[in-house]
């Protein structure tokens, strides 16, 4: 009995790591724009260190980021059965602006330079790569994922998730979004520490990455959303991949907390009412609405 329970044991994997993300959607107020969209982080200082501080005299500390733009294509099942399931699949191209990331940079500036970096989403372009986020908790708004990077890795989470009944190569493209982001890493909060993980603001401004037939330019889909979000890998060792899953949830949970308990520091800056609404739900519900 000892041998086989060490005979177990030697099977157990050393090492599991995952990439586990939280993130809190908020809507952007004048309060948020005024500081963090302002022609402030035109100025040299700006690519350094910006320091907020409010009405009570709290502060955090963030770095400006350099401007992304971001293409994502998502495939799922038909009538979205694989997103139901808490998984979305994308391959997504990321392009970081050439420009100076302390310049405020204009939409035609970004859309020239998307037009010459990136080619359309088909097989393995070198340009591309595949991504998936499977949801492990909270919902669309406060959200818990793990990430997956990599056409095989992708492909397994799809063929273990719809139980070896659909492969990646089944999957249709259901959404092309185009993305310009600006964001900015928090590296000290307002007690003076670190963030337990990295953490980032991200503003978000999504089109379509082609425009639709039949709509004019003043109905075509627009929308920009805020989050705040939490990244780390998790390592364990000597854990089955159960117990590494469960422990997993463990660290997200905390995460979130961590991530609630930031924005309602700052109410003014990370607004939630009304409900913000996501990227996803935001283009179904364009795409849905006549023209």
């Amino acid at each position: 009995m000892r041998q086989a329970g060490l005979k177990r044991a030697s099977l157990r994997p050393k090492c599991i790591v995952s990439k586990v993300e939280v993130e809190r959607k908020f809507n952007l107020g004048p309060k948020f724009a005024s500081i963090f969209l302002s022609e402030d982080w035109t100025k040299p200082q700006a690519q350094g260190r910006k320091i907020y501080i409010d009405k009570e005299s709290f502060s955090f500390t963030v770095i400006r980021q350099p401007v992304e733009i971001i293409r994502d294509t998502y495939y799922d099942m038909q009538n979205g059965q694989l997103s139901q399931l808490g998984l979305w699949v994308r391959q997504r191209h990321v392009h970081v602006s050439p420009l100076d990331p302390s310049r405020q940079k204009s939409r035609q500036d970004l859309q020239a330079a998307l037009e010459c970096t990136l080619e359309p989403s088909t097989g393995d372009s070198k340009k591309s790569r595949w991504n998936a986020k499977l949801r492990i908790g909270g919902h669309f708004n406060d959200s818990q994922f793990t990430e997956f990077d990599g056409k095989k890795i992708v492909s397994d989470q799809v063929l273990r998730i719809t139980e070896r009944r659909t492969k990646l190569e089944d999957l249709q493209v259901f959404t092309d979004l185009q993305t310009q982001r600006f964001s900015w890493e928090v590296t000290q909060l307002a007690d003076g520490t670190t963030p337990s993980a990295k953490m980032t603001i991200v503003v978000d401004e999504v089109t379509e990455a082609h425009a639709s037939k039949g709509r004019s330019d003043k109905s075509a889909f627009t929308h920009t959303i805020g989050e705040v979000e939490l990244f780390k890998e998790f390592v364990t060792e000597g854990n089955d991949r159960a117990e590494h899953e469960a422990e997993r949830k463990k660290v997200a949970d905390h995460r979130m907390w961590e991530l609630k308990e930031f924005m309602l520091a700052h109410p003014d800056l990370f607004a939630t009412t009304p409900k913000p609404i996501g990227k996803l739900t935001a283009y179904d519900t364009w795409k849905n609405t006549p023209s």
